[in-house]
């Protein structure tokens, strides 16, 4: 069985902290889904989805709250897990460049998600002086493992660019 909670925390850290926990997460047949870390100095702010077999799951927590330096929240997430079988379809936006194609099917394919149809297109913006910006999107269906969630794939997608943009358009 497999275990899924958020850890939030905030703190002073030095630039091997996330190197040690991710190494544990890892070490205990861990990995994290969804990393959010922004650092101002020598301070950290960080949200991580961690999924982890239930069975280590306290090794893993215990080593977040290792770090007296941080302050550390864990939040058990449930799972509600879908049919395999299950289409779901997506529209992903973003301003075109080089490799978006690959950055998407190299996300979806690290997660064992099978692409059944991306139709990509591109739309040029122009004004009088000519071209000034291309549009890309992507319109997806996959199917998930039963243990992914289609709202966490879609903040991963947006986390491939700052200007990416994932519509939910069939579940």
């Amino acid at each position: 069985m497999i275990s899924n909670f958020v850890v939030s925390f905030i703190g002073k850290t030095s630039p091997s902290t996330l190197k040690n926990l991710a190494a544990i997460t890892n070490e205990n047949e861990g990995k994290w889904l969804i990393s959010k870390v922004n650092f101002i100095d020598q301070q950290i702010a960080a949200i991580i989805k961690v999924e982890v077999p239930i069975d280590r799951a306290d090794i893993v927590k215990d080593a977040f709250m290792s770090y007296p330096e941080l302050t550390v929240s864990i939040v058990d997430s449930d799972v509600q897990p879908h049919d395999e079988h299950t289409v779901f379809k997506l529209r992903l936006d973003a301003n075109d460049r080089t490799g978006i194609v690959n950055d998407i099917t190299h996300l979806l394919d690290s997660q064992g998600i099978t692409l059944l149809d991306m139709d990509c297109n591109r739309v040029f913006i122009a004004n009088d002086g000519g071209v000034q910006a291309s549009i890309f999107t992507a319109n997806i269906a996959l199917r998930l493992p039963a243990d992914r969630q289609i709202d966490d794939l879609a903040k991963e997608l947006e986390s491939l660019s700052e200007d990416t943009r994932v519509m939910i358009t069939s579940k």
